[in-house]
Order: C-alpha cells, then sequence, then structure tokens
C-alpha cells in the first residue's frame, strides 16, 4: 500500500528515469511558411493589415512563388529542356548516337584509344542545390520589399520584424539539416 509519505519520492524517481528521454526529444519545428510574404500573410490579424493589403500582398505571394518556381525547372533543365537536348542525343555528336559507340571517343572506341575525355575537377563554388537557395532567397527578398513599400510606415517596422523571424527560422532549419 502507498502512504502519501512514499508517495513524493517515488514520483521524484519516476521524473528522474524519464529526464533523459524528456531531454532527448526536441521541441516541435515551428510552422514554415513557404516565402516572407506567406508568413507575413499568416500573421494578417496581429498586423492589423485590411483586405486591400491582404488582397495586395497575396498578390505578389502568387507572382513570388510562379518566379521560384521558374527558377527552380530552370537549375533542373539548365540547358533549355528536358535533359538539355534532343531525346538519345549527345552533346557535339549527330542525334540519336548513343555514349561510347564506335566513334564517340568514349571507352573503347574512335580514335582516341579508348581514353575519354578527363573529368573536370569539382568546382570551389557553392553546390548547384545552395545557387537556387541563393536564388530562391533572393527573389523572396526582392518580393518583399517590393510589397513593403506599399504599405503605411507605421505597419513597415512589425511586418519587417515578422519576415524577418521567418528567414532566421528558415536558417536555423537549413543549419539543423547540414550538421545531420
Amino acid at each position: 500500500m502507498l502512504t502519501s509519505a512514499r508517495f513524493p519520492p517515488l514520483l521524484v524517481g519516476l521524473l528522474l528515469f524519464a529526464l533523459p528521454s524528456l531531454a532527448a526529444d526536441p521541441a516541435p519545428a515551428p510552422v514554415l511558411h513557404r516565402s516572407s510574404l506567406a508568413a507575413v500573410l499568416a500573421q494578417r490579424g496581429a498586423l492589423q493589415l485590411t483586405p486591400d493589403q491582404v488582397k495586395t500582398l497575396e498578390q505578389a505571394d502568387t507572382r513570388l512563388a510562379r518566379e521560384q518556381e521558374t527558377a527552380r525547372a530552370a537549375r533542373a533543365h539548365p540547358e533549355g529542356g528536358p535533359g538539355g537536348g534532343q531525346p538519345g542525343s549527345q552533346p557535339g555528336g549527330p542525334p540519336g548516337r548513343k555514349p561510347g559507340g564506335p566513334s564517340s571517343g568514349g571507352p573503347g572506341g574512335g580514335a582516341s584509344g579508348g581514353k575519354g575525355r578527363p573529368t573536370p575537377p569539382p568546382s570551389a563554388g557553392p553546390s548547384p542545390a545552395a545557387q537556387l537557395e541563393q536564388e530562391l532567397d533572393a527573389l523572396d527578398t526582392q518580393a518583399f520589399l517590393k510589397a513593403l513599400e506599399g504599405l503605411p510606415e507605421s505597419q513597415r517596422e512589425k511586418v519587417t520584424d515578422v519576415a524577418s523571424r521567418h528567414r532566421e527560422l528558415i536558417f536555423e532549419q537549413r543549419e539543423r539539416e547540414k550538421s545531420r
């Protein structure tokens, strides 16, 4: 039978046992929005945005989404289309020629004695993913600053604070992902 005098030590013991698992559980990640403008729109009530301001910001966010999708598509297909050219074609070779064929200069064929071109060394610049991230961030910043111009001075500081916090959360999330 448990007495009230024994209950607190038992409770403390259970809590001490559970503390390591409680400490290991990270706090739930904050909700991240698609853009700084979307973060501002999510706070429309607290920011006291008028219906006209909301409509203008929504239109700006829609334009931003299109611009970002265009940037993603351009990075996914840098040479103007899926695969960078005609299906089955090699850059500098006739259409339909398969890699490694008799006159491709690839391994086992051509006048090069079976040696292909050396692979260029990796570039020292940012990775393609980092370049896309930077481009998307720049588009977000441009759209936000343009939208900010349309707001009265009295709202700009609060709106900027919301957008800045959103960008900080994005940065923190990226840092966590890099450290994995």
